[in-house]
């Protein structure tokens, strides 16, 4: 009597969590799981503790609460692979576009009040917004509860990153096509320009909160929006055209498109936590305290900034307009989201 092995059922793919759809996507095999915890695949303690005994994460790192971190999805579906591929290709286009942008003597069409007033001070003091905001992003990344989370922001501070590169990039160029282009002024002019100095202000106080969602928070949903979008839409793509300069739209094409990802990426986080089973009551009263208390300051930034919109020389938009746009637009976001 021969005996027959019965056939193996169920899944060969084996899968650790609980993929959103019917099927694990290639995004969340290589996203969800890398960061393990007592609470989760992690079947012992801490096995690394700080000096004072505090662990590696703790639900404390901020006000917020969750049911379920891990449960985030980008919307974007990025993980590594597909990240630096695509930004690879987004750099090469740009550097070929921007050569062939300043090429045949086109430089020289741009306003010289355009240039002096805008690209040498202005926006050459921009990195140091890109920069600040990089920074303020490396806490919530160390601090964040879900790798999910974890890497969205991880990928929006290496953006953050490269726009301040391509901004310098941008003046090595043209300082090559325009040899009387000169942006030492820009530190100073972070320093002490009355239409910078308060962004100057909320970004250092970003950098220095503790709780790494008011951060993310902060930064998408208050700041990019009224600051961020007044000088890079507003002001830069819209008046660039107007005072010949062909170049800093094709920059501005990519931050744009960047920034708008992280801030859908940071709705739908955010989303998550107001809707949380056990705890969305409790965090929309913490969320409505921070918009309640960041909005104003970052508000009075963007009134100061402003100012640019009515440099003598300059073709822009009416300041009034711009600011009433930008304050529409996080009015919106906020209705949105309800809190």
């Amino acid at each position: 009597m021969t005996l027959q092995t019965p056939p193996l059922q169920g899944n060969r793919r084996f899968v650790w969590f609980t993929p959103a759809g019917r099927l694990p996507t290639e995004y969340e095999m290589f996203t969800i799981g890398q960061q393990s915890s007592p609470s989760q695949w992690l079947h012992v303690d801490w096995p690394l503790r700080f000096d004072d005994g505090r662990p590696p994460y703790t639900e404390l790192s901020t006000e917020v609460r969750s049911s379920d971190w891990e449960g985030f999805r980008d919307p974007a579906q990025l993980w590594y692979r597909p990240y630096v591929s695509g930004t690879n290709h987004e750099e090469q286009t740009l550097e070929r576009l921007v050569g062939e942008a300043l090429s045949g003597g086109v430089a020289g069409g741009i306003r010289t009040a355009w240039v002096q007033q805008v690209l040498e001070k202005y926006y050459a003091a921009w990195p140091f917004v890109e920069y600040g905001l990089f920074m303020a992003l490396c806490h919530p990344i160390r601090q964040a509860l879900g790798d999910s989370v974890m890497f969205t922001l991880t990928f929006q501070a290496s953006d953050k990153m490269r726009h301040l590169q391509d901004i310098v990039h941008l003046s090595f160029d043209l300082k090559d096509a325009l040899p009387s282009f000169d942006d030492s002024g820009a530190r100073g002019a972070w320093m002490t320009d009355p239409a910078l100095v308060p962004t100057r202000e909320v970004l250092e106080k970003i950098i220095t909160t503790d709780d790494w969602m008011e951060i993310v928070t902060v930064i998408n949903l208050i700041f990019e929006p009224l600051v961020g979008d007044l000088m890079t839409t507003e002001f830069l793509a819209r008046s660039a055209p107007r005072n010949g300069d062909p170049v800093t739209p094709i920059i501005l094409a990519g931050t744009r498109r960047n920034t708008a990802r992280h801030r859908t990426a940071a709705k739908e986080l955010t989303l998550a936590l107001l809707n949380d089973p056990e705890h969305g009551t409790a965090n929309r009263q913490v969320f409505t305290q921070w918009l309640d208390a960041w909005t104003p300051p970052v508000d009075a930034a963007a009134e100061a900034l402003s100012i640019v919109f009515d440099l003598p020389g300059i073709d822009a938009p009416d300041a009034n307009e711009a600011l009433k746009a930008v304050r529409q637009e996080a009015a919106e976001m906020r209705a949105e989201l309800a809190i």
